[in-house]
């Protein structure tokens, strides 16, 4: 373009920006004069470094949410509308690291180069990115992989009171993730500084720090962070799955997510709901765990796996924030209280837990072995029910009782010794042929602890080989029955003195 006189008229870049002022600051929300056009989610910058998020707006004023040191803000402070969206820095340089709901590092290592920026809240991916759910997430707890399933894109629930063993179960499910070529996310929200201590520890002992992060926003940040840090660490997952990888997400806990929520609901003088709950929480949380999901080829063809965890109080499963996770998962998991006292472990109740998606996705070798497995519990759990009303017992409800006493001790578990699928098929196959079920209590417990050392020192090709194909083929359940005939045969030539010493003798 030129001018009349043919001289040319440079063409400067237009920079809208709008205008505002600080009103009022009220603990982590700020009451702000202007910006008449933004929108929900949209930075703003408050002054001195200071950014906040757009939390909601009236005719007047608009209210924003600080993210960062509130007594840098002065009122009447001048505040610039930034036209885009609330965004976090994501990449590869994050495995292993310790960062914050912002996307900073918080465990004194050196600073992060990410490799783009995304915004954190997203829509969640429409059915035409999603694929099917076929694949199958081993968490390496044996009631879980047998029992309640979970697919690669799946929503699961873990629910429980306090000091049940919730979050063993998603660390030993991050645990088994190793050499998968899965990213887990550990996003704690809410959590105490030495019960994040405890889960860094383990998983770093156990070198999991090679394909885990930990978004952390623990019970002394502000609650701005641990409204933000579920969203932040499904935003990191995004990124993974676009690139092709699986990826696992840990949100320990839920519960407090719904209560930082609540407290800046409070503070936004929002009217509240069912105990005190704003009304638009169902919907907030919703915006989460929707997605997670299966993607296809032409959307990166990973996976996101979420893992909730959401505590309950005396074990009533109906509570508000309980009943509303339950209703947009996939299947839950329910700890039980009396299980733990009794010491069994996991505590979780097989008759309340249930996978909607995952049962598609297990294994046939599990699916086949464990066919009748829950319906035996039940029966169990149905006689022991009604043996406190009488005195004795039939034959048939003895051999269901003891049946069940054997289940349970197969099921149960040490915290943080993950077990494979090759395990987990030999004990079923065990179970199922009853092998193992006539034998005195002692060695039946020898039997559990000393099969898959046994089998990997005499069967490497057959473990192997189930991990491999995952079916009950003619060969693996020849195999499968020639080993446990060869442990128990050589059981049975052991020394006396042998015997003794290691308590089989006994009884």
């Amino acid at each position: 373009m030129s001018s009349l006189s043919g001289s040319p008229i440079p063409l400067f870049k237009i920079k809208v920006e709008e205008k505002g002022k600080i009103l009022d600051i009220k603990e982590i929300i700020a009451r702000i004069q202007g910006l008449p056009s933004c929108l929900n989610g949209q930075i703003v910058d408050l002054g001195d470094g200071v950014k906040g998020i757009i939390m909601g707006f009236d005719e007047k004023d608009v209210l924003a949410l600080v993210l960062g040191d509130r007594n840098k803000l002065r009122l009447g402070g001048e505040v610039s509308g930034i036209s885009e969206p609330f965004k976090i820095p994501v990449g590869e340089q994050f495995i292993g690291r310790m960062v914050t709901a912002l996307g900073v590092p918080c465990d004194e290592g050196e600073a992060v180069g990410p490799d783009a920026h995304m915004p954190v809240f997203r829509q969640s991916p429409p059915i035409t990115h999603r694929a099917h759910m076929e694949e199958f997430l081993p968490t390496g707890t044996k009631i879980i992989d047998i029992m309640v399933p979970i697919a690669k894109g799946q929503r699961q629930l873990i629910l429980g009171d306090r000091m049940t063993g919730k979050t063993v179960i998603s660390v030993d499910a991050i645990l088994n993730q190793k050499e998968r070529n899965t990213v887990c996310i550990y996003c704690a929200v809410g959590k105490s500084v030495s019960a994040l201590e405890k889960v860094a520890t383990t998983l770093h002992d156990a070198g999991a720090l090679d394909y885990t992060i930990f978004m952390v926003a623990t019970d002394n940040s502000p609650v701005g962070e641990q409204y933000l840090a579920p969203y932040s660490a499904a935003t990191l997952g995004e990124y993974f799955a676009g690139k092709g990888r699986d990826v696992l997400i840990v949100f320990d806990d839920l519960t407090k997510h719904a209560w930082a929520y609540r407290q800046l609901s409070l503070l936004l003088e929002r009217p509240p709901g069912r105990e005190a709950y704003p009304g638009d929480i169902f919907y907030v949380q919703t915006q989460l765990m929707e997605r997670a999901g299966k993607f296809n080829e032409e959307h990166g063809g990973g996976s996101m796996t979420f893992i909730g965890i959401a505590e309950t109080l005396q074990g009533d499963l109906t509570g508000y924030i309980p009943s509303n996770l339950t209703s947009m998962c996939d299947g839950q998991v329910c700890m039980s209280g009396s299980a733990f006292a009794e010491g069994f472990r996991p505590a979780i109740d097989i008759l309340l837990s249930l996978s909607i998606i995952g049962g598609r996705a297990q294994p046939p070798i599990l699916k086949s072995l464990a066919m009748d497995l829950r319906a035996d519990f039940a029966r169990y759990n149905e006689i022991l029910r009604l043996s406190k009303l009488q005195s004795s017992l039939s034959g048939e409800s003895e051999r269901i009782v003891h049946r069940g006493r054997v289940i349970m001790s197969i099921l149960q578990q040490s915290a943080h010794f993950p077990a494979s699928l090759a395990e987990q098929a030999i004990l079923l196959y065990a179970l199922k042929k009853d092998m193992i079920e006539s034998r005195p209590e002692a060695k039946k417990r020898k039997f559990y602890k000393e099969i898959y050392p046994f089998a990997q020192a005499n069967s490497a090709e057959l473990l192997l080989r189930i991990e491999q194909e995952q079916k009950l083929t003619e060969e693996i359940d020849a195999g499968i029955a020639a080993l446990v005939a060869n442990y128990l045969q050589q059981q049975a030539h052991l020394p006396v003195a042998e015997r003794r010493q290691t308590g089989v003798e006994k009884t």
